[in-house]
């Protein structure tokens, strides 16, 4: 299992497998409650299957605003 690209956003973890050449594709999970301002794709999961990889992504918020700035 490629540990190595979990958390990582979308295009950092495409990126590291087009440098070394691997064929993989990305699955999006959807909440069936939209989230509001997501600002970032992260990989959740890596699934290989015949030396292609598959990457099961979500959307997040990681620039979380708070009352004291």
């Amino acid at each position: 299992m490629r540990s190595d690209l979990l958390g990582l956003d979308l295009r950092e973890a495409e990126e590291i497998l087009a440098r070394e050449g691997k064929a993989y594709t990305v699955v999006r999970y959807v909440s069936y409650k939209p989230y509001q301002g997501t600002d970032s794709v992260r990989v959740l999961r890596v699934r290989e299957r015949d030396g292609d990889y598959e990457l099961l992504t979500g959307e997040f918020i990681t620039n979380v605003k708070t009352s004291q700035g």
